[in-house]
């Protein structure tokens, strides 16, 4: 009952999660969703689609390295057009550049939108090669795959490596995340809508600091 009065009086209009590959985002977004009617907008989720159609981008995605700005704004933009105005937006993976962030500010206006909260996710290198390393993804919908489960819980698709959770890639996403998406964390700061929370831990500890600080947002 104390979910659904949650969701029900919840203020907030936009929240973005920014961390490091492997930092747990879409576990900590699925533990958001049930305390807010929120609508996902999922950077990588889009890029994959986008990559499903285009053999570039595919080669670009499984390298690593990011897309152009502009394809996944615009996709960004179509999406908002069609989520009711009551839904919290929760941005997953993007923006993932000064770019995106400055762009993306002027589609949320567009739309009568505005962010409250942004979460940092933070993760050390040694973590984040150890995560990824380690993680699987079920072949036919790409859930993630809990160690030791031999199948997917939602599909029933075995479970495989993605090609991006290689080494080699690994260390180029997390580059390339230090790189341009890191300096975000100081831009949203400035805004005084950054709230930092530890991600080494466990994910309900994960998930209480988050819930805590989101609360303390809608209270101000």
């Amino acid at each position: 009952q104390e979910q659904k009065t949650n969701k029900t009086e919840s203020k907030m209009k936009g929240i973005i999660l920014i961390g490091p590959p492997g930092s747990g985002k879409d576990t900590q977004i699925a533990e958001l969703a049930k305390v807010y009617d929120i609508a996902i907008i999922s950077g990588g989720d889009i890029v994959r689609e986008i990559a499903k159609k285009d053999s570039k981008i595919h080669a670009i995605l499984d390298s690593g390295d990011l897309i152009d700005d502009e394809i996944v704004l615009s996709e960004i933009d179509k999406k908002l057009d069609n989520i009711p105005e009551n839904k919290t937006l929760v941005f997953d993976g993007v923006p993932r550049t000064m770019h995106q962030a400055e762009h993306l500010n002027e589609i949320l206006s567009h739309h009568n939108r505005l962010i409250d909260a942004v979460i940092y996710i933070e993760l050390d290198e040694g973590a984040i090669i150890d995560r990824l390393s380690r993680r699987r993804v079920c072949s036919i919908c790409g859930a993630n795959i809990l160690n030791g489960q031999r199948k997917c819980l939602i599909c029933g698709g075995r479970p495989i490596q993605r090609e991006d959770d290689f080494p080699a890639a690994i260390m180029r996403r997390v580059q390339t995340f230090l790189e341009r998406t890191l300096p975000l964390v100081n831009y949203y700061q400035n805004k005084g809508i950054l709230a930092e929370i530890d991600g080494d831990q466990q994910i309900s500890d994960v998930a209480k600091d988050i819930k805590e600080k989101l609360r303390y947002v809608q209270n101000r």
